[in-house]
């Protein structure tokens, strides 16, 4: 029933009253009839009357009848005969009460300035020029590791662990070697000194350790590894006694005095970012706190599902509030585009595949009009074509009218056929 209701009041507004009360003998001649009739509109329009079922509107018929699928009775449907773009009646007489049932609002279609701005959020990162990745240069068994979990904080020149490795030791008795021959031999065995100090270096041994080395004239077993610089411990996966090789990863010192922010970009907008487009970053985390920014690198891919574009941007984190993973809010400002036609973003219809808006015509008529939209900021369009300036756009109650326009095209493919 609610189905039924809905078509009755469609075939209220597809049937102007003002043509009803031109010439009500013709419209009470109808009740009854059994071959469709023709209301003149024009010189290239005309009105058809035809019985159509409300819940399967592909049943047509030319008379009155049931639905030979549900059994309801047949609703008389009235719907234009003519190539154009299907249209919406609004009698003048009535006009403004059934504007008001729709809750029509119009505006007219109008050239302004866009400001390029996107509302976005972003994620924090480490700032990955800033990571340590901490391998051992040897294998060996790992010894008094001092950092036991995950964030904890180190500072550069501390010890990180120790650890015994044969290859290690060595190479420091080479150097021991190396010191005795210079004692023979002279500047003649230099060489031989430098070669194994360099190759100490390359394997970890810090300078201060071969120093150490030298002055003892002796080895160390258990070599100490320091921190390279100031931060905090991420990834750790190492344990005292454990063996491990070069290709390990034993963890990573994150620095997160400065982190980046990663942030999506909605297709409509990727068109004008660029890098150097400045941002403004705020966190409910932190509502009275605010960073600013600039995008410093876009990344070559974009997201298979949502076709988002990412893009960079780094931030001083000196007072350490911005944490991994945290999600921030970002406003991306790259200034204005002038002179442009622009309607409210509430009036486009988007079902997907195509985008229309509904024009309100001086007759009372509306027509839905297929547009291409542009770039979208603050809840404005950018219109490339569809409409022109000065036309009035229905930004409310329009959905109903592209349904009952969708309707009459739908039927008025359909009248061709042969009925049934």
């Amino acid at each position: 029933m609610k189905r039924l209701l809905s078509l009755s009041l469609i075939s209220a507004i597809f049937i102007s009253p003002s043509a009803m009360a031109e010439n009500p003998s013709q419209h009470q001649s109808t009740v009854g009839s059994t071959t469709p009739e023709l209301l003149d509109l024009g010189s290239d329009s005309q009105v058809t009357f035809k019985y159509v079922c409300p819940m399967h509107p592909q049943i047509i018929r030319d008379h009155e009848g049931t639905c030979p699928i549900c059994g309801m009775t047949l609703v008389k449907q009235a719907f234009e005969q003519n190539s154009g773009t299907p249209s919406v009646s609004v009698g003048s007489s009535s006009a403004n009460g059934l504007k008001q049932g729709l809750a029509i609002r119009v505006t007219k279609v109008q050239k302004t300035t866009l400001w390029k701005y996107i509302s976005t959020f972003g994620r924090i990162t480490a700032d990955e020029s800033r990571v340590v990745h901490i391998h051992p240069r040897a294998a060996g068994w790992i010894k008094n590791l001092s950092v036991q979990s995950n964030g904890e904080k180190v500072k550069k020149g501390d010890i990180l662990y120790r650890i015994y490795s044969p290859e290690i030791v060595s190479a420091q008795q080479d150097l021991l070697l190396a010191k005795q021959s210079m004692k023979r031999q002279g500047s003649r065995a230099s060489n031989l000194m430098k070669s194994a100090k360099i190759r100490l270096q390359l394997l970890g041994v810090a300078d201060s350790v071969i120093r150490i080395i030298e002055k003892r004239n002796r080895v160390i077993n258990d070599i100490p590894v320091y921190a390279p610089k100031t931060g905090v411990v991420e990834s750790l996966i190492v344990q005292n006694g454990m063996y491990v090789q070069p290709k390990t990863e034993l963890m990573k010192i994150e620095n997160y005095g400065t982190v980046w922010i990663e942030a999506e970009v909605l297709p409509l907008q990727q068109a004008w970012v660029k890098e150097g487009v400045t941002a403004n970053i705020t966190s409910i985390a932190y509502p009275d706190s605010r960073w600013e920014s600039a995008i410093d690198y876009i990344y070559p891919t974009v997201d298979l599902k949502s076709q988002a574009m990412k893009v960079r941007l780094p931030v001083i984190n000196s007072d350490r509030k911005l944490k991994a993973n945290m999600l921030v809010e970002v406003e991306l400002f790259a200034g204005p585009k002038k002179d442009v036609l622009a309607i409210p973003e509430q009036a486009i219809i988007d079902d997907g595949s195509e985008k229309r808006v509904v024009i309100r015509l001086p007759n009372g008529r509306f027509e839905v009009h297929k547009v291409e939209t542009g770039m979208v900021t603050q809840d404005i369009v950018e219109i490339y074509s569809g409409v022109k300036e000065g036309d009035e756009i229905v930004v409310s109650g329009q959905f109903l009218i592209d349904s009952e326009s969708q309707i009459q095209a739908n039927l008025r493919r359909l009248i061709t056929e042969p009925s049934k």
